[in-house]
C-alpha cells in the first residue's frame, strides 16, 4: 500500500543564509573546475602536437634509415657482382664472364657503364688508359678528377670506394663504384661501374614506399629547399656509401597524421565540449537556483512578517488529521504555545486542548466545511477554549492543501476571533434599545407638546365661551337667540380640538398623512392673521397676487408648524433692540414645473436672532432658548416639514436683522 505524502513544514524555516553560502562555494568550485577543464584542453592540444611532432620525427628517421639500409644492401649486391666480374684468369688477361642475373642487370638503364680499369706503373691508371666508355662518361675536369681520386682511394685503402653523384654527359647524375682487385698482394686494377641515380630511385625503391614519398637527389641547395618546405613535408636522408656524399631529398606526399592520436583527441574534445556544456547548464541552473533562493528569501521574510503582524489564526493538518502547524496568532488566541498544540506524541483520537468536546471532532468538521461550498464561503461559527478557561467565539474557514498535480497533502484552516465583535454587537443592541426608548420618550414629548400647542387655543376659546355664557345665564341677561350662536361656536371649537387630537395621534404613530392640494397664499394669510401676536408687534405680509402656488400638504399639520413659527417670531420680535417689533411672513416663489421644484414660506422677525453656535442644535428636542420653554416647538415643526418631504432652514434676516426661518415644501413630490 502506497503511503500518502506527508506535509513537511520544516522547509518553511529554511536557513537561506547557509544555502547561499553553499551556493557561493559551489559556484567557486564550478569556476575552478571550468578553468581546470580549459587548461586541460590547452595542454591536451599541446601534448598532441608534440606527440605528432615526435611521431613525425620517428617516421622520418625510420624512413631515412630504411632508405639507407635498402640502398646500401643493393650496392653491396652490385659490389659482389662487380667483384665477380673483376676476376681474371691466371694468364693475367681480364675476361668477361657471363653477366650476373641480379636485379641490377635485369633492369635496363640502371648500370650506365661497367668496365675493367687496369693498374699502371704503380699508380692509378691514367685517364688516357681508361676504357673509351669511361672516358666518354668522365668528360669534364670535375668528373675526371673525382674518378682518379676514386681509383687512388681503392688502391690505397684496398677496399671498395664510391664517388658522386657526378653529372653525366646528358646532365643525368651518376654514382660511381670501383671494386679493387689484388692478386698475391699486388694491385691489378679496378672494376668500375657507373649507375644512374634517377633509375636507382625509380627501379630499386618499392612502389609502396613511392606512393607516399617522392625521392630526388639533393644538391647543395638541399638545406634551403628543406627550410622553404618545412620539416613536416620534406627531409634529407643521407646514404652512407664509402667515399660518396649522397643525400636524398624526401618529399612526403599527402601523408595523413596518425589516426589514433587524432581520434583520441576528437574523443577527448567531444568529452571536453560535453563537459563544458554540462558545466554551462549547471552554471545556468545554479544561477536560476540563486534567483529562486533570493525569491524564497523574500517570500520567507514576507511570510514571517505576515505571521508576526496578522491577527488571523492559521492551522494545518495532514491527511490523517494530525495538527502540524499553528501560527503565533492562533497561539495567542487560545493561550497555548505552538509546540504544545502540534505535539506529535498526542494520540490522534485525543482532541487538542483548545477544542470543546461537545462540538464533535474538529478535523471532521474542518473537512466538512472545506468540502461544502456554502460553509467554505460563509464559514462556521464555533467556540474555542482559552488556556485560562473562558470560551472564545470564532469564525472558521478551511480549504484543502493541493499540490500542482492535484494531490491533497493536507488541510489548512483559518480562525477569526469574534469575541470582541460579539461584545460590540451586544453593546450596540443594548444601545439601540436605549435609543429606541429615548425615541419613544421624545415621541411622547412631541405628542404632548403638540397637544399642548394645538389644544391651547380651542380649549381657551371653549373656556372663555363657557365662562361668558355661564355668567350671562346667571345674571339672566341672555335670551334663547343669543345662546345658539355661542353653543355653535363651542361646538366648532370642540370639533377642532377633536381633529387636532386625531391628527396629532396619527402623526405620532407615523401614519400616512392625507395630502391634498393646498393653495399657499390664502392659507398663509389665514394662519398669520389668526395668530395672536404680543402687543406692539406689527405683522407684515408679503404674498403674491392671486392664490399663489399650490402644494400637496396636510393643512392641519402645516398650520400647526406655521402657527408655531409666527408665534415664536412675535415673541422674539418684542425683545428686539429696535422697537416696535416686526414679524414678516412671505412666500418665496419656486419652480413649479421642474420635478425638484420647491416653494418656501419665510417667517422673519426683528429680534436678537439665533447665535451661530446654536443653529446646529436649535431643532433638537428639549432645546429651548426661552425661559420656561419646553424646547419642542421647533422640533415638532421640523418633524412636520420632513413628513412633507421638505426641509426647514434658519438664517439671518437681511431686512429685519433678526432670525429667519424658511419652510421649503416640494411642489411635485
Amino acid at each position: 500500500m502506497a503511503t500518502e505524502p506527508r506535509l513537511d513544514f520544516d522547509t518553511l524555516d529554511l536557513d537561506t543564509h547557509r544555502a547561499a553560502a553553499l551556493t557561493r562555494r559551489a559556484l567557486a568550485g564550478l569556476v575552478a573546475l571550468l578553468l581546470l577543464v580549459a587548461v586541460s584542453a590547452v595542454l591536451l592540444v599541446v601534448f598532441l602536437r608534440q606527440e605528432e611532432a615526435r611521431e613525425a620525427d620517428r617516421r622520418r628517421t625510420a624512413d631515412a634509415e630504411w632508405l639507407d639500409q635498402t640502398l646500401r644492401f643493393h650496392f653491396r649486391r652490385l659490389e659482389n657482382d662487380l667483384g665477380a666480374l673483376a676476376q681474371r684468369p691466371a694468364s693475367g688477361a681480364p675476361t668477361a664472364p657471363a653477366q650476373p642475373a641480379g636485379l641490377w642487370w635485369q633492369q635496363p638503364g640502371l648500370v650506365v657503364f661497367h668496365g675493367w680499369v687496369p693498374a699502371g706503373d704503380g699508380r692509378a691508371a691514367e685517364a688516357g688508359n681508361w676504357p673509351a666508355g669511361l672516358q666518354a662518361l668522365a668528360r669534364g675536369g670535375e668528373s675526371a678528377n673525382a674518378l682518379a681520386l676514386l681509383l687512388d682511394t681503392t688502391r690505397g685503402l684496398q677496399r671498395t670506394a664510391h664517388a658522386g653523384p657526378l653529372p653525366g654527359p646528358d646532365g643525368q647524375p651518376l654514382l660511381w663504384l670501383a671494386v679493387p682487385q689484388f692478386e698475391q698482394g699486388r694491385f691489378t686494377g679496378d672494376y668500375v661501374a657507373a649507375v644512374s641515380v634517377d633509375q636507382v630511385l625509380a627501379r630499386l625503391i618499392p612502389d609502396w614506399f613511392l606512393q607516399d614519398h617522392r625521392l630526388s637527389s639533393a644538391g647543395d641547395d638541399g638545406a634551403a629547399a628543406l627550410a622553404a618546405a618545412g620539416p613536416r613535408v620534406r627531409f634529407l636522408a643521407p646514404i652512407n656509401l664509402p667515399g660518396a656524399q649522397w643525400r636524398l631529398q624526401v618529399d612526403l606526399l599527402g601523408r595523413q597524421a596518425p589516426l589514433a592520436p587524432r581520434l583520441f583527441f576528437v574523443v577527448a574534445l567531444i568529452c571536453l565540449v560535453g563537459m563544458l556544456l554540462a558545466l554551462w547548464r549547471l552554471w545556468r541552473d545554479t544561477l536560476r537556483r540563486q534567483r529562486a533562493e533570493a525569491r524564497l528569501q523574500t517570500q520567507l521574510a514576507l511570510r514571517t512578517a505576515m505571521e508576526r503582524s496578522v491577527t488571523l489564526g492559521l492551522r494545518a493538518w495532514d491527511t490523517a488529521g494530525r495538527l502540524l502547524y499553528a501560527n503565533p496568532a492562533f497561539s495567542r488566541l487560545v493561550g497555548w504555545p505552538a509546540p504544545v498544540l502540534t505535539d506529535p506524541a498526542r494520540p490522534p483520537d485525543q482532541p487538542p486542548p483548545y477544542w470543546p468536546p461537545e462540538q464533535g471532532d474538529e478535523f471532521q468538521r474542518m473537512r466538512h466545511g472545506a468540502t461544502e461550498p456554502e460553509l467554505q464561503q460563509a464559514g462556521q461559527a464555533l467556540q474555542l477554549l482559552h488556556h485560562e478557561g473562558h470560551r472564545i467565539d470564532v469564525l472558521t474557514h478551511s480549504a484543502p492543501l493541493v499540490l500542482a498535480d492535484g494531490t491533497v497533502v493536507g488541510w489548512v484552516g483559518s480562525v477569526l476571533d469574534l469575541t470582541e465583535r460579539r461584545r460590540v454587537e451586544r453593546l450596540a443592541a443594548r444601545q439601540q434599545e436605549l435609543l429606541e426608548a429615548s425615541a419613544r420618550l421624545v415621541a411622547v414629548g412631541e405628542v404632548a407638546s403638540t397637544l399642548a400647542h394645538e389644544l391651547n387655543q380651542p380649549l381657551g376659546a371653549l373656556s372663555s365661551f363657557a365662562t361668558g355664557l355661564l355668567n350671562r345665564m346667571r345674571e339672566r341677561r341672555i335670551g334663547y337667540d343669543d345662546i345658539v350662536p355661542v353653543v355653535e361656536r363651542i361646538e366648532r371649537m370642540a370639533e377642532k380640538a377633536g381633529h387636532v387630537i386625531h391628527r396629532v395621534n396619527a402623526f405620532a404613530r407615523r401614519q400616512e398623512m392625507r395630502r391634498q392640494p393646498l393653495t399657499l397664499a390664502p392659507f398663509v394669510e389665514r394662519v398669520a392673521l389668526g395668530t395672536t401676536l404680543p402687543e406692539g408687534v406689527q405683522l407684515d405680509l408679503r404674498l403674491p397676487i392671486g392664490e399663489g402656488p399650490v402644494v400637496p400638504a396636510d393643512a392641519l399639520l402645516l398650520e400647526n408648524a406655521l402657527h408655531n413659527l409666527v408665534l415664536n417670531a412675535g415673541e422674539w420680535a418684542r425683545q428686539g433692540p429696535r422697537p416696535p417689533g416686526r414679524v414678516q411672513v412671505a412666500i418665496i416663489p419656486g419652480d413649479s414645473v421642474a420635478p425638484g421644484g420647491q416653494v418656501g414660506i419665510c417667517v422673519a422677525d426683528s429680534g436678537p436672532g439665533v447665535p451661530a453656535e446654536q443653529r446646529a442644535r436649535i431643532f433638537d428636542a428639549f432645546a429651548s432658548g426661552k425661559p420656561g420653554g419646553m424646547g419642542m416647538g421647533l422640533a415638532i415643526c421640523r418633524s412636520i416639514v420632513e413628513a412633507h418631504h421638505g426641509r426647514i432652514e434658519v438664517s439671518d434676516s437681511p431686512t429685519l436683522q433678526g432670525a429667519q426661518f424658511t419652510l421649503w415644501l416640494p411642489l411635485n413630490p
